[in-house]
């Protein structure tokens, strides 16, 4: 049975992993991993969630809360991170995840939540249409 929880420093080296698979090539320190864990523990702006078969996650999703000044002064969520294993798809995980972190935003009052997808992953964004999200136009800009 997928239970989904917080994530917590000791996951740090399942998230590399994991992330691997989200983006090829994506390379993490598990050290720094865990320091962000150890951040975002202390933050209550953030929120990463994972989804677990008994010890093993088997996906991940990542909310963040941001101020705003539209919307009657009400935070937005950005979702971030998202990302089911390999063989876990199409077998609830992603609909849990996306229920936690959404809850967690509507207990911290937010307007709405956003998410950017990788134009690719044409799967992923079937998905997001099922439960709910509409596609909008949007921008990324990495600085490295």
């Amino acid at each position: 049975m997928i239970k989904v929880r917080k994530a917590i420093q000791k996951d740090a080296d399942q998230l590399v992993f994991l992330m691997r698979e989200l983006i090829e090539g994506e390379e993490n320190d598990p050290a720094a991993v865990r320091n962000e864990l150890e951040q975002m523990e202390q933050d209550d702006h953030y929120f990463l969630a994972v989804a677990c078969e008994g010890k093993t996650i088997v996906g991940s999703i990542m909310g963040v809360l941001c101020r705003d000044i539209c919307k009657g002064c009400r935070p937005f969520l950005v979702i971030e991170n998202v990302t089911t294993k390999d063989g876990w798809r199409g077998k609830g995980v992603g609909r849990l995840l996306f229920e936690t972190v959404e809850q967690w935003g509507k207990d911290h009052r937010c307007a709405y939540s956003m998410l950017v997808s990788g134009c690719n992953r044409t799967g992923a964004h079937v998905f997001y249409e099922q439960i709910g999200y509409s596609k909008a136009c949007g921008f990324r800009k990495y600085f490295d």
